[in-house]
């Protein structure tokens, strides 16, 4: 018997696709998020996506599976310098914040109901924090602040070896890296040059991981422009989520009625929680990492925090230490 299933199922994005060609976004109604792999994104952009009209880009950055050029050697981990004027980057970020370049991979989350108004392309970027400057450099005539979500380094590495890597984070005192730190073949890699020695000096793969996680992200938290963007963090909203979020909108300058607010389920699980592990109550899920790690470990990375002087988080405490 001819089933239409499975061929309204392969129908499904090219259609999605020929239908985003006729669509036209501007640059100034864009949102975007930076992140950490394993950081907390994909629930803060389904939070998001409670604005109306808005459409979801997904991981357009992605090496295997995005829409960058392999000429233009972003690699996994994209740093565009502040002050860089590259036409060729400059246009590619805007064909991706405007929606006009995409792919089946970056269009998985667009919808049939979502198409017809949406007015807001959310693009969620994984490993592209160190960007970030030259994003608000270039693009001005945003009128949504990027958000910079913060998840702690221990709690984020653990989740992204036990993702990626298939690591079992009880066996974690075990590993070692198999080999020195490899240079990553992409534009713009001298922060991790500057600091391979130290790398190679560390004795597990966690502790490479979040000294990986330091060159990433340490200069941001204490950047001279960091005004230009929302600064997150995932601690804040997974404790307090209701006043986190409503925060948040107001300082990327959206509003959301109260009807809209008073329908969000802040402890539904995202899509990409995997394993079904969310705790019942937050303190637990936030302070989990603390049990599975021993006290000579954590000291070791309490020496990564010090190393690239990382004063937001410590290795000894689940919650960001804040100025008052």
């Amino acid at each position: 018997m001819f089933k239409l299933k499975p061929i309204k199922k392969a129908l499904k994005p090219k259609i999605i696709q020929l239908a985003l060609r006729f669509k036209h976004y501007n640059m100034a109604d864009a949102i975007i998020i930076f992140s950490e792999a394993r950081g907390g994104s994909t629930w803060l952009m389904e939070l998001l996506k409670h604005i109306p009209g808005v459409i979801i880009n997904w991981e357009p950055l992605h090496v295997n599976r995005g829409v960058v050029p392999k000429a233009y050697k972003l690699g996994w981990r994209p740093c565009i310098l502040p002050d860089s004027t590259d036409t060729k980057h400059v246009t590619l970020f805007s064909k991706i914040f405007r929606f006009s370049v995409f792919n089946t991979w970056t269009t998985r989350y667009v919808f049939w109901k979502d198409l017809k108004h949406s007015k807001h392309v959310l693009t969620k970027f994984v490993r592209a924090n160190q960007s970030l400057p030259w994003v608000v450099a270039t693009y001005p005539e945003l009128k949504h602040k990027p958000v910079f979500l913060l998840r702690h380094p221990i709690a984020t590495c653990l989740s992204r070896l036990k993702t990626f890597e298939g690591v079992d984070a009880q066996n974690i005192t075990t590993l070692t890296p198999a080999k020195k730190f490899d240079i990553p073949d992409c534009i713009n890699n001298m922060r991790f040059i500057e600091h391979q020695h130290y790398i190679d000096s560390l004795q597990t793969q966690l502790e490479v991981e979040i000294a990986v996680w330091c060159v990433n992200n340490v200069d941001l938290i204490t950047h001279k422009n960091q005004d230009t963007w929302y600064t997150l963090y995932y601690e804040d909203l997974v404790m307090h989520p209701e006043d986190s979020f409503q925060a948040l909108l107001q300082g990327i300058n959206i509003h959301l009625p109260q009807d809209i607010l008073s329908r969000i389920d802040y402890r539904k699980p995202s899509s990409t929680n995997f394993y079904g592990n969310l705790k019942a109550l937050p303190k637990h899920q936030l302070e989990s990492f603390l049990n599975k790690l021993e006290a000579d470990q954590l000291r070791r990375i309490q020496g990564v925090f010090d190393y690239f002087d990382l004063k937001v988080y410590s290795a000894f405490s689940a919650y960001p230490i804040k100025k008052t």
